[in-house]
């Protein structure tokens, strides 16, 4: 009897420590996954772009603090945006820089990485005598052969006002005035602009709006790569010009599909509107433009039958073969550099 209840009691602390181990062992688990949870959520706030702007880091060469009157400006919007920036001395005097530095997520390492990008901060004399002095184009091939895929910008502050001071003091006081010579920034800018890629230029009146466009510039450098990469029918689409008297302008809004079709050059919004109700996603209709049991003819005519509603709201009126023939070329084009009027033809 006695190793009997001493079995019994054997048992009963057995399931008892088991039943301790499988509770212990359910909350690890549990643990386990709120934090994988947790770490998956957080990962994709970073990848999401939720977080771009705490990320982001600018990096200004001192030279642009110490000197001139842009510096307290800009570090008071900076604060003022809570971005976060860093004063050093950069590769290229006057420049500013920025990285991307993600902390370290669950197991996944902190990294830092380079924004293709960087602004150069020139003062209207600086960026005048760069010009007079024949040294401004070694200035741009400089920074490009250093920088090769980066997009280089040049921001000057009170360039005109500069220009427009030393021609009234030169008019004014003409012998005294022969050292200064007008250089010819209109034509550097345009030269700028037409012959050299990635390379452009802004003009600001003064130190505030010098320091506004580069608080933008930070922003938008730190959602840019966050955002969905625009196709050309997007780009079409966001501009397309939906008449007044169209009835459905929120399905031309956020549909991508009646987007697109509207995107098509010289296709009407009614027509568009006709194609969708018979065809309402583009893999319907390209699904029939694969067909291999029909012609090309055939795929080319297939909306000229399609009703559209005219003016007074009868659908009376067809699509019509030309209208059909541009959909079809248009969305079966080999060539995605052929302008949508040559496809057509």
């Amino acid at each position: 009897m006695r190793l009997i209840k001493e079995g019994k009691a054997k048992m009963v602390e057995e399931k008892k420590r088991q039943r301790e181990e499988n509770k212990l062992m359910k909350e690890a688990i549990k643990a386990q996954k709120a934090e994988q949870k947790k770490y998956a959520k957080e990962k994709d706030e970073w990848e999401s772009g939720k977080h771009a702007l705490r990320s982001i880091v600018a990096e200004i060469d001192s030279t642009i603090i110490e000197t001139g009157s842009v510096g307290g400006t800009l570090l008071t919007r900076f604060a003022e945006k809570g971005l976060k920036y860093r004063v050093q001395v950069n590769p290229i005097r006057g420049s500013i820089l920025w990285k991307m530095e993600v902390p370290q997520i669950g197991q996944d390492p902190a990294s830092v990485s380079e924004v293709p990008y960087i602004l150069f901060v020139l003062q209207a004399e600086e960026f005048c005598d760069l010009i007079n002095s024949g040294s401004f184009w070694d200035h741009v091939h400089l920074v490009q052969d250093r920088y090769p895929t980066f997009t280089v910008c040049f921001v000057t502050n009170k360039l005109m006002n500069y220009i427009n001071k030393c021609e009234r003091a030169q008019y004014r006081n003409a012998p005294n005035f022969n050292s200064w010579k007008r250089p010819p920034v209109e034509e550097v800018l345009c030269k700028l602009a037409t012959h050299h890629v990635k390379v452009h230029s802004r003009q600001c009146a003064d130190e505030a709006e010098v320091a506004d466009h580069i608080v933008g510039l930070t922003s938008s450098l730190a959602n840019c790569r966050f955002r969905k990469p625009l196709s050309w029918l997007s780009v079409h689409a966001n501009g397309a010009v939906i008449p007044k008297n169209f009835i459905d302008k929120d399905l031309a809004k956020k549909d991508t599909w009646m987007k697109a079709l509207i995107a098509i050059p010289k296709v009407q919004p009614r027509f568009a509107l006709a194609i969708w109700k018979k065809y309402s996603t583009m893999r319907s209709l390209l699904k029939v433009y694969m067909d291999s049991t029909k012609t090309v003819r055939e795929k080319e005519l297939l909306l000229q039958d399609l009703k559209c509603e005219d003016r007074v709201g009868d659908e009376s009126r067809r699509l019509g073969p030309v209208c059909s023939r541009r959909v079809y070329r248009t969305l079966m084009a080999e060539d995605g550099a052929v302008e949508a009027d040559a496809a057509a033809e």
